[in-house]
This record gives structure tokens, sequence and C-alpha cells, in this order.
């Protein structure tokens, strides 16, 4: 099995955080991020108007291995001090399931969001990222077609967001600053089962 086969290459994007806090009082210091895989880790770069929600946009590329080695990877988000010391504000761990396989083919881009916890595992706020699985040269995405017809096969709410019935027009004004969001965003209700046997 050759090398590129054991590993594959991730596009993350460290967007935003949202509502830091540090001993419960908002953040008022310049904030970056950490991300580690497995014992690799990458900075971002320092958002430099400082407080509690920070916007990145910071492009991070990093090799994963997919032997099931790696289960999360994590994100921590620090600030530092005047005298350039790095302080924690949190820390997140996201699941690999999260998006890798299932219905999420390489070179999909998932938005995902995860709650920041600081070292006594109380709150610190929210992490906005994106992540990306690049195709190696062996995938081939499948029509749109075929993926209508797979997603439709996984429940009623898959097949009316394959048909674009799931999506609303952004109207909120706070939303304008997401930038890249293709102008949209989706709605879904939770959706409890109970079997009885």
């Amino acid at each position: 099995m050759s090398y590129s086969a054991m590993k594959r290459s991730l596009e993350i994007e460290l967007i935003s955080a949202e509502g830091l806090k540090v001993d419960r009082k908002p953040v008022k210091r310049k904030t970056f991020c950490v991300v580690r895989i497995d014992q690799k880790s990458k900075n971002t770069k320092i958002d430099e108007l400082g407080g509690s929600y920070p916007i990145w946009k910071d492009k991070i590329e990093m090799e994963m291995p997919i032997d099931g080695s790696v289960r999360f990877i994590s994100v921590e988000v620090l600030y530092r001090t005047k005298g350039g010391a790095e302080k924690n504000v949190g820390y997140a761990k996201i699941p690999v399931t999260d998006f890798v396989g299932g219905f999420a083919p390489q070179g999909h881009l998932n938005f995902l969001s995860y709650r920041l916890r600081d070292q006594c595992g109380d709150k610190s706020g929210i992490v906005n990222v994106s992540i990306m699985v690049k195709p190696d040269g062996s995938y081939k995405s499948p029509s749109p077609a075929v993926a209508q017809a797979d997603y439709a096969a996984c429940s009623s709410q898959a097949a009316a967001a394959a048909n674009g019935q799931m999506w609303r027009p952004r109207t909120s004004a706070s939303m304008a600053t997401t930038v890249g969001y293709g102008g949209r965003v989706v709605t879904g209700v939770p959706v409890c089962c109970a079997y009885q046997s």
C-alpha cells in the first residue's frame, strides 16, 4: 500500500469564533488557533482586531492517517498577553467521523461549529471551521443524478435537501459577515425515534 493511500490531505479553514470568554469575562486580546492532528500542529494567523468574536479565515493543509489511529482533530484557541505569553481560551475535539465517510465524499466541504471548553470544562465560546478531505487521484465524483438518488434512499429529509427544499435565502443582517457560504442557510428539525421491542 502506498504512502498516499495511508494518508489523506485535509484543507482546514479556521473561520471564526463566537463569544470567547476567559474566567467568564469576554476576551479582549488578539487570538489565534492551534490545530493538532496526531503529533503535528499548525497555527493560524492572529486576529489583529482582538475581542470575543475573532475572524481568522485562515486555511491550513495537513495530512491525516486514515488507518483509524486518529479519531479526533483538536482545535485550541489561545491569546497572547502583553508580555508575549500564550494563554488558553478553550479547546474543542472534532471527531473524524464528522467529515470522513458516510455521505461526505472526498472533496466535500463541511462547515462545522464546536463548543470550546476551558481547562476546567466550562463553556468558553464556539469555534467555526470548514474541513475538506482533498480527493486523491483514484476518486471519481458521482454524477448529480446518482448523488440525489443516493441521498433520497437515506431519508425524507435528505431527499428534500437534494431537491433544494430545505434551503432558504439569507435574511438576517447579522449573517452578512459570513461571506463564502453561498447566501443560504440550511434549516432542519431534529428527529427523535423511540423503538419498542
